[in-house]
């Protein structure tokens, strides 16, 4: 699967994926909306400020994550976030 094959800090982009495969960005699309309903991607909807957005972090395993993990994962995205904008300010 091209999106465990990546670097962590890889972005899931079903654009990406579909350059990298045969399938169009609908059928990508369709794919990553199974795997989230069955959790084994789970996509955490993270605002950034006023002025820029919404981001979406898709956080893709193997195995199901649990809500606990999700829990923990976004916890530690947070974190990495902040610690990012402090020292950009």
């Amino acid at each position: 699967m091209v999106i465990l094959r990546n670097k962590d800090d890889w972005r899931v982009y079903p654009e990406e994926i579909a350059k990298r495969s045969k399938d169009k960005v609908s059928a990508v699309r369709t794919g990553i909306k199974e795997l989230e309903e069955h959790h084994y991607i789970r996509t955490y909807k993270k605002g950034l400020g006023d002025k820029n957005g919404i981001s979406y972090f898709r956080f893709c395993a193997d195995r199901k994550i649990s809500d606990e993990m999700f829990e923990q994962l976004k916890q530690q995205l947070d974190e990495e976030l902040a610690q990012i904008q402090k020292t950009q300010s």
